[in-house]
């Protein structure tokens, strides 16, 4: 019995250290079992995407995998290091070990830049992003490791409930149960915006996930709900941004308008399968959608 509080007044304290901050990570909401409106619909926090963030206290090397791009073949393990106050999403949870509950923090590094996540893949590979939106590409248990993370806000510059990604289409496309193959806008936990063209030729889940036409670090974001402005120092291929000054780190801009029209397909209860929800965005003079949920309701 002294055995399990010890170890468990140590994972409390461990969890203090990476929770630092808590109370000012609400940019977003972030209580689990909140009630919210979406749309005409009131959707429980538990079921809309929650993710947390971290920025790495100190540099580290992860384990991750790499698939193949074209081919096909057999997954790539790879030393992936997340320099010192690079920004990730992750989710906070625990595990079994023995008779012991211990902390562990999943993080979703296939989020991350094209620059970032590209440094260890091999030729022809891609990182592996699993087989749903909530599947991680690593998850430490280790305090050492566990401890170079501190918990921080939600950035202001991801979209509300959103992973980053956005798709061209709007709402017939968010609807649809074809997957979309236009072009996406992505962006990541540490900071960049990218803008991707779907590679057909990429095996299945990887179409969105190879280099950018183009992309830019975010310098600055203006953040007055429903607009997210994002500030550049250059110019983004494939998107209208506004140059808004000739020198300095703010001389272009991009507005994300939150449409607050959001599209709910209802799945089928008979079944099961629950019915998800799709933010609007307006970039750029074209509508995007972005996946933030579940309804949760299933039969």
């Amino acid at each position: 019995m002294h055995k399990f509080i010890k170890i468990g007044s140590g994972i409390l304290a461990l969890l203090a250290v990476i929770c630092a901050g808590w109370q000012t990570a609400k940019a977003q909401t972030e209580r689990p079992s909140a009630l919210v409106k979406v749309g005409n619909f009131t959707a429980s926090t538990d079921f809309l995407n929650l993710s947390q963030y971290y920025e790495l206290t100190r540099t580290i090397k992860v384990k991750v995998n790499y698939v193949p791009t074209h081919k096909v073949g057999h997954a790539i393990s790879r030393d992936l290091t997340l320099p010192v106050g690079t920004v990730v999403a992750g989710n906070l949870t625990s595990t079994k070990s023995g008779d012991f509950l211990v902390p562990s923090l999943q993080l979703y590094l296939a989020r991350l830049s094209y620059p970032l996540i590209r440094q260890s893949a091999p030729a022809g590979y891609t990182i592996d992003p699993g087989a749903g939106a909530y599947d991680p590409q690593a998850t430490l248990k280790a305090t050492d490791k566990l401890t170079a993370f501190k918990r921080i806000k939600a950035p202001d510059f991801m979209p509300g409930y959103s992973h980053g990604d956005l798709y061209l289409g709007g709402a017939k496309a968010a609807l649809s149960t074809v997957e979309t193959t236009t072009a996406s806008i992505r962006v990541t936990p540490d900071g960049y915006l990218e803008y991707l063209k779907y590679d057909a030729k990429a095996n299945a889940g990887l179409g969105f996930m190879q280099k950018p036409t183009g992309m830019a670090k975010i310098t600055k974001t203006d953040f007055h709900d429903p607009y997210r402005t994002l500030y550049f120092t250059h110019d983004i291929s494939g998107l209208k941004t506004k140059r808004v000054s000739h020198t300095g780190l703010y001389q272009y801009r991009l507005t994300l308008k939150n449409l607050h029209d959001p599209q709910h397909n209802a799945g089928n209860e008979d079944k099961g399968i629950a019915g998800t929800f799709d933010s609007l965005y307006r970039i750029g003079g074209q509508t995007y959608f972005t996946f933030i949920g579940y309804d949760g309701v299933t039969g």
